[in-house]
């Protein structure tokens, strides 16, 4: 990612690099109205150079790398103080713990599925994302993890972040352990529309630009 591909594109505000050779994130500092940045499927195994998105940044898709705890844990990276961030994804990659993403409490979602969490001590970093005055998180995919086996792996969830409505594909119910609510027909539709709009868009930038954002 050379800075000069991006310099004049300062109206940016939707940039998607999946699917490339990508090993390092840079080049975006000056791109002041970036609100979705799209990275999956790369070469990645740190998050850095994010400086000047703090800002604008609303969405970040980083699924399918090769990033661990220590990578995730860049101070240029993911430890930046993000006012606008809400969707933060991760999955497929390797961590073993929540750790980098405690400070978050704008997020509303976190997808860390296909990760290598082992332990609820390792998700506990983000309980204050469910109990910190102004935390909004409602929404976290762990499936595919160690604790996934866990018989009570949602009730156990719901415990550390009681903010959650939704663990992975599943509404929570209101008793406030962890049941089980299934989605209704319009809000299975709602949710596959989004997950189709976000793939079209995808293979629309793939298609035309090889990957390049357009201003």
């Amino acid at each position: 990612m050379d800075h000069e591909q991006f310099a004049n594109l300062i109206n940016l505000e939707e940039l998607w690099l999946g699917k490339n050779k990508i090993e390092i994130i840079e080049g975006v500092s000056n791109l002041k109205k970036l609100r979705r940045l799209d990275v999956q499927s790369n070469r990645l195994t740190s998050v850095d150079n994010l400086a000047g998105l703090e800002d604008t940044l609303e969405e970040l898709y980083l699924a399918h790398n090769g990033i661990d705890n220590e990578g995730a844990m860049k101070a240029s990276g993911l430890m930046l103080e993000f006012k606008e961030l809400t969707t933060l994804d991760l999955s497929k990659n390797r961590l073993t713990s929540c750790k980098p993403f405690a400070h978050m409490i704008t997020l509303n979602e976190l997808w860390v599925s296909s990760n290598a969490i082992e332990a609820y001590e390792d998700v506990e970093p983000i309980s204050v994302l469910g109990t910190r005055e102004g935390a909004c998180l409602t929404e976290v995919y762990m499936e595919h993890n160690p604790i996934y086996n866990d018989f009570e792996y949602r009730k156990k969830l719901k415990e550390i972040i009681p903010s959650l409505l939704q663990i992975d594909a599943n509404i929570i119910g209101g008793t406030g352990y962890g049941s089980v609510m299934p989605k209704s027909p319009e809000e299975i539709m709602e949710q596959m529309k989004r997950l189709q709009e976000k793939a079209v868009q995808r293979a629309k930038e793939e298609q035309e630009g090889g990957g390049e954002g357009n201003e």
